[in-house]
């Protein structure tokens, strides 16, 4: 019965299909037809006009095509520099006019090759065998499509956004968005290709969701000898000094709460482990401030004798 229903739909939609196919073939060979009386002046071959229309058909579509990149990368160029986060629309546009271009190019170039056109108006005639073949071989990829229009609707993230794909502990920045996959750039500049079926259905952090700050935990363990509420309020002033650095208090917090919150998180074996807490515009911007600490905290920790707790053995007779 299953076979049945798809002979039948399949069936309902052959008259449309053949009335293209015909309307495509009569268009096709009127151009050809046009091309082989211009190459019958100049005494060449019959065949010649096909061969020049389909050489012809193919730059044309491969034109089209650059200029339509061309086109979309300039304007998702100047909509990411805007901040416009329709940006994710028209990266996912820009692959649907590039397959649409490719497919009327291959259907002009199949019917201007005699006898292709009606096998090819065949095929698509028995439309319940090509339902089945076609239905098997392509589930990942409709769900990958699909996958990537769920994505473009409910936005979970959108390009330029930075991510952790928690399932792999990949992060970086969502590059682009086509119809199969997502790509994400890593920090060290690799492609991360990730089928839009997949990452639909998989736990994405999102550093950029609602809100672009972000919040890094610092942590610097120092001896016990060491002055304990010294060192906390030099890592204090260090992080201040950072032009990185962003207060976040709420007018009342100011009031009450120190910039920069600093507390001692845990007494460990053989250190005292503080930690602060490092707020910053973005990922990047966290990431910049968290290095640039590492270099001012040791030097100032040196030059006011606060000493860093490290592993030691001591070897005794």
């Amino acid at each position: 019965m299953l076979f049945q229903a798809m002979k039948t739909a399949a069936g309902s939609g052959t008259i449309t299909t053949d009335s293209a196919m015909e309307a495509t073939n009569d268009a096709t060979n009127d151009v050809i037809r046009n091309v082989q009386s211009f190459t019958s002046m100049l005494h060449l071959p019959s065949w010649f006009g096909r061969l020049l229309f389909i050489v012809i058909t193919i730059l044309v579509m491969l034109c089209l095509v650059r200029i339509v990149n061309h086109a979309f990368r300039r304007t998702k160029d100047a909509m990411l520099a805007s901040g416009n986060t329709d940006v994710t629309l028209l990266s996912f546009a820009r692959y649907v006019v590039v397959v649409g271009i490719y497919f009327i190019g291959g259907v002009v170039v199949v019917s201007s090759i005699p006898g292709a056109s009606d096998s090819l108006t065949a095929l698509l005639a028995s439309g319940s065998i090509v339902a089945v073949v076609v239905g098997f071989a392509a589930q990942d990829t409709l769900g990958n499509v699909a996958g990537g229009v769920m994505i473009l609707f409910f936005k979970p993230f959108i390009i330029g956004d930075f991510v952790r794909y928690v399932d792999s502990n990949v992060s970086g920045v969502i590059e682009e968005i086509t119809l199969r996959h997502t790509a994400i750039r890593t920090p060290e500049n690799k492609r991360i290709i990730i089928p839009n079926g997949t990452i639909n259905s998989a736990v994405i952090e999102n550093a950029n969701y609602a809100d672009k700050r972000i919040c890094e935990l610092f942590n610097v363990g120092i001896t016990y000898e060491s002055d304990m509420e010294k060192a906390i309020r030099l890592l204090r002033d260090e992080v201040m000094r950072q032009p990185l650095h962003l207060d976040v208090r709420t007018p009342e917090e100011k009031l009450t709460q120190p910039e920069v919150k600093v507390e001692v998180v845990e007494l460990a074996d053989s250190a005292v482990i503080l930690r602060a807490w490092l707020w910053a515009a973005d990922q990047t911007d966290a990431t910049a401030l968290k290095f640039a600490l590492n270099r001012s905290v040791k030097n100032r920790f040196d030059a006011e004798n606060i000493e860093f707790a490290y592993p030691h053995i001591t070897i005794t007779k």
